[in-house]
């Protein structure tokens, strides 16, 4: 589904949304946090508005989203992006102060570790996107199925279309290259940016791969150019 043709169904996810908001849950939008910054950061994970087109920043790609350098400013979180990528991985998210530690992985984030090809499988190219609790009963309110297990069926180790909210998770700063003090073992993406929350996704209809060179001295990989986006 295109971008424009999610337009009509968003009047579905701003319904399911708003029911969703009123009878929540038992976790809040700040989560279990104390701190200011952390309850700041959790609220941005709990969005549940879908992004306008006005939201959108059509320059943004999977390459500019790893891209090498220190990028904590680079990026805006009111800023979504829709992004074609390999999905490397899908696992559950576990027990975090955003769902009040809570031991039902109902209640947990999915996460999908994005790459910019299906031949880039080192950690430190890795993109993460995160499907939230509260997206995950929304879509469910209107039939469709965004559970970990549903999501690692249908789409581990093949290109999708993907849009939602941009986010700079300043927990996973240490363990990204753009802005860890140091490399290293912990390293476990490239940016500390990521697709949270998740706001649609479907598989890529482009079979069109084209060769992308990450840097002069770096391998090639092979990326998608999809354009579509799913409810």
């Amino acid at each position: 589904m295109t971008r424009k043709g999610v337009l009509a169904f968003g009047v579905l996810l701003a319904s399911s949304a708003a029911l969703f908001a009123q009878s929540g849950g038992s976790c809040p939008p700040q989560g279990s946090a104390t701190k200011a910054k952390a309850k700041k950061l959790n609220e941005l994970r709990a969005r549940v508005d879908e992004p306008s087109d006005d939201d959108y920043d059509d320059t943004v790609d999977v390459s500019a989203l790893i891209a090498p350098g220190e990028d904590s400013q680079r990026f805006s979180s009111d800023t979504a992006v829709e992004i074609t990528a390999f999905v490397v991985d899908v696992h559950d998210g576990g027990m975090t102060s955003a769902n009040c530690f809570s031991p039902d992985p109902a209640d947990h984030d999915t996460i999908l570790e994005l790459s910019p090809g299906s031949g880039v499988s080192d950690a430190s190219h890795r993109l993460m996107a995160v499907i939230t609790p509260r997206w995950r009963r929304i879509m469910a309110k209107n039939q469709i199925d965004w559970s970990t297990r549903s999501i690692r069926a249908q789409y581990v180790q093949k290109y999708v279309s993907i849009r939602g909210w941009l986010l700079f998770n300043s927990d996973a700063a240490n363990q990204a290259v753009n802005t860890a003090p140091l490399a290293g073992v912990s390293i476990t993406r490239a940016t500390a940016w990521e697709i949270h929350p998740l706001t649609g996704i479907e598989p890529s209809d482009d079979s069109l791969e084209q060769l992308t060179r990450l840097d002069e001295s770096g391998p090639i990989y092979a990326r998608s150019n999809a354009s579509s986006s799913a409810p």
